[in-house]
């Protein structure tokens, strides 16, 4: 009786001493990382991990506090000419469960253990896109608004950043439908439009920046054109000539009709003052395009005073 208590006596004084480690042998926690990229249309899955030592349980609580993340969507980055879709899982940790498994390693000894951890992936995840046929880049469009005015490129950034990340599903696509409504109290500003053979003042000048940049891409992805409209005059921000596409809620529109085999992924980037919409999807068809040709040449209105 006396031996089985001061057997008890001693594990549990190891045990109390073991709650921390001294300063010069630190216990390494190892967090295990699951990533998922998609290359080549195809989904890989990548496993590593990442060594954080750790001397005292306040450190480990720090560094799990540290650790834990929300889940990023997937995106498409271009490197060495190549399209990869990326994301990035979030990262949950139940404080019990971590300090548990902290404790167990220093009772048996061990210098490291794998800190306990739950994977959160992004909705929807390179998986999801996967399923709905989004594989590869499909075209890209792009336009340049450098002059434009603080209001004028407030309203283009303000309407493209609401279709990044946009799922097109088969069939026709509004590009009204798809933004929302064009007014001050989405946060549109007032700057130049073009209202017949005028420029004037109004709410969300800039928008047709946006639409022409994503017709550019539906078009040199080979999409069919259900309606667009040109503006009534050429601007330099949508050189080359032809390629253009205004709206004007809710009478002109640009609409398209998605017939490839799957949903289509919109995302948007911007690089110094180039607007840019990248598409893709599953790639079903060549796209070859010359041009433009200017067939209807009319001479400059006069000079207003």
């Amino acid at each position: 009786m006396l031996r089985r208590f001061a057997w008890t006596l001693a594990l549990g004084l190891a045990l109390a001493q073991g709650s921390t480690t001294p300063d010069s042998s630190p216990i390494t926690a190892i967090l295990v990382l699951e990533e998922d990229v998609m290359e080549d249309g195809q989904i890989l899955s990548y496993v590593g991990s990442q060594p954080y030592p750790v001397a005292t349980e306040k450190e480990l609580r720090v560094l799990i506090k540290k650790l834990a993340r929300e889940p990023k969507r997937p995106r498409f980055i271009l490197q060495d000419g190549r399209w990869r879709g990326v994301e990035k899982k979030g990262l949950a940790f139940d404080e019990a469960e971590v300090l548990a498994a902290y404790r167990e390693a220093l009772a048996n000894g061990r210098k490291s253990f794998r800190l306990p951890v739950r994977y959160l992936p992004p909705t929807p995840s390179l998986k999801d896109l996967y399923a709905l046929g989004i594989r590869e880049h499909l075209a890209t469009g792009e336009t340049d608004f450098r002059g434009s005015s603080r209001e004028r490129a407030h309203n283009l950034l303000l309407a493209s950043s609401k279709l990044d990340g946009l799922l097109i599903p088969p069939g026709t696509f509004s590009f009204n439908q798809a933004l929302g409504p064009i007014t001050e109290e989405e946060g549109y500003k007032e700057a130049f439009v073009i209202v017949g053979d005028r420029t004037e003042q109004g709410v969300g000048g800039g928008v047709c920046q946006v639409s022409t940049t994503l017709f550019r891409a539906f078009f040199l992805a080979g999409l069919p054109i259900k309606e667009r409209h040109a503006h009534s005059y050429q601007v330099a921000y949508y050189k080359p000539t032809g390629l253009d596409a205004a709206v004007i809620q809710p009478y002109k529109d640009l609409k398209v009709v998605n017939d490839t085999p799957g949903h289509i992924l919109v995302q948007r980037s911007v690089v110094g003052t180039r607007l840019r919409f990248h598409l893709f999807g599953t790639k079903d068809r060549e796209v070859r395009w010359e041009g433009p040709f200017i067939s209807d040449r009319k001479p400059p209105l006069p000079p207003r005073e």
